[in-house]
């Protein structure tokens, strides 16, 4: 039997990781956040490109902290709580024989964390660099940036997988042209009524996901998650 729905991508920030972002994460880490406010409102006024809004954000914490090693970045983010059904979705997905993937605008070294947890077969994130010595550099490498369009199609391709027989699970306006390209768009909880006029589909609780496969490969919709 051909499956409806062949691989479910996640995003991760306020989804798998129950922050609402880990870029405001580290900016909250180093005391920076109302600086950070500022670069935001720069970038989304168009000010200058993704490239720049990451060197801008990575050189507010070296302002702070003239040296950053990449383990100190690893344990802040060891601190971050996971959603609590994080496992049995990933369990419960590749029983159904579905591939799971995270495509993120968030950051690589919290993504590598959640990808093992939900035992995800492919994951992108934007990714910081640092020296030979583990020091971080200002800037990093745009592998997501803020479109994910690219990279979705990027791992469809990939995977031999056509847009029909994709899922995207994400909860901010941030997700939203992804979710224009696949053939279940689903959003995370109520917080973005931006996405109601995108997504099919609305859950609540992550397990959900799993059930929302379900229905889908029974009936073909999911009425009971209809938008």
């Amino acid at each position: 039997m051909t499956r409806r729905v062949k691989i479910v991508l996640f995003d991760m920030d306020g989804v798998l990781a129950n922050i609402p972002s880990s870029w405001e994460y580290l900016h909250e880490y180093f005391g920076v956040k109302e600086e950070a406010r500022k670069i935001m409102k720069e970038y989304e006024e168009g000010k200058f490109d993704y490239i720049e809004w990451m060197r801008r954000d990575t050189s507010l914490w070296l302002k702070k902290k003239d040296k950053i090693h990449i383990t100190e970045l690893i344990e802040a983010f060891e601190k971050v709580e996971l959603n609590p059904d994080i496992e049995r979705v990933g369990i419960e997905l590749h029983r159904r024989g579905i591939i799971i993937g995270i495509v993120s605008g968030g950051i690589d070294l919290l993504t590598r964390r959640v990808a093992k947890a939900i035992g995800a077969d492919v994951w992108a994130a934007n990714k910081l660099q640092f020296d030979k010595k583990g020091y971080l550099l200002p800037g990093g490498v745009p592998v997501v940036g803020v479109d994910k369009t690219a990279t979705v199609r990027r791992i469809l391709a990939e995977f031999s997988i056509p847009p029909s027989q994709s899922m995207f699970v994400g909860d901010s306006r941030w997700d939203a042209t992804a979710m224009r390209i696949v053939g279940y768009p689903v959003a995370y909880g109520d917080k973005c009524d931006y996405l109601t006029s995108v997504v099919k589909c609305r859950i609540h609780r992550l397990i959900e996901v799993v059930e929302l496969v379900d229905e889908i490969e029974k009936t073909g919709d999911c009425p009971s998650f209809r938008v």
